[in-house]
C-alpha cells in the first residue's frame, strides 16, 4: 500500500465544485461520512496520512475508491481499478484504460505523458495493446488546474499491473513531491 500511495501522491487533478466525488478538498472526515452514511470504508493509516476506502464500480469495472487525508482535510482522491483481478489479461486492462480515458477527454483535456521504455510500436497506435503487454509503454495522462490535479496511470511493473486514477489537492501533490525528492 505504502507504494500505492506514492504513486497517488503524483497524481494531478481538477476541480470543480467538488474535487472528487461529491467531496471538495479541505472537506473533514466527518464530512465524508455524512456525505456517504451508508458506506462502510476501510480505514488506514500511514505517516500520519489517513486512508478511506470502499469498494465500487466506476465505469463498469470493480474500483477501490480512497480518500486521502492529512490532518483532517481531504487532499487527495482516487480510483485504483480491478486490483486484485490477477486473471485480467493487459490487453483488457488496456482497454479498460481506454475506457475511462474516453470518459476524461469528455470532460477535460487530458494531456497524455506516456513513458516509452522501448518504442518499437510508439508510431503505431493499433499496437498499443501489445506494447504495453510487452513492458514497452506506461500510460499516463493528466489534466491540471490551479485547484486539481488529475493523472490516470497504467503500468505494468513485473507481473503487476495497476491502472489509478487520481484527483489531488495540487499544493499537496507538490508537497508531497518535494518530500518524496528529500528521501533521495
Amino acid at each position: 500500500m505504502k507504494n500505492l500511495i506514492l504513486l497517488l501522491l503524483f497524481i494531478p487533478l481538477i476541480s470543480f465544485s467538488q474535487d472528487f466525488r461529491k467531496m471538495s478538498f479541505g472537506q473533514s472526515v466527518e464530512e465524508l461520512k455524512e456525505t456517504y452514511p451508508a458506506t462502510e470504508f476501510t480505514f488506514e493509516e500511514e505517516n500520519g496520512v489517513a486512508i478511506f476506502s470502499h469498494e465500487d464500480f466506476v465505469g463498469g469495472i470493480k474500483t477501490v475508491v480512497a480518500y486521502l487525508f492529512l490532518d483532517n482535510s481531504l487532499k487527495s482522491g482516487f480510483y485504483v481499478y480491478d486490483e486484485e483481478n490477477y486473471s485480467k489479461s493487459s490487453d483488457d486492462r488496456y482497454k479498460d484504460y481506454k475506457k475511462i480515458s474516453r470518459f476524461l477527454n469528455d470532460k477535460y483535456k487530458m494531456k497524455d505523458d506516456n513513458t516509452w521504455h522501448n518504442d518499437s510500436y510508439k508510431n503505431d497506435p493499433n499496437r498499443y495493446s501489445h506494447a504495453f503487454a510487452m513492458g514497452y509503454v506506461d500510460f499516463l495522462e493528466t489534466y491540471r488546474t490551479e485547484k486539481v490535479l488529475i493523472r490516470h496511470v497504467l503500468q505494468k511493473s513485473d507481473s503487476s499491473i495497476t491502472h489509478v486514477l487520481g484527483y489531488s489537492n495540487p499544493e499537496f501533490a507538490k508537497q508531497m513531491y518535494a518530500e518524496s525528492e528529500s528521501d533521495f
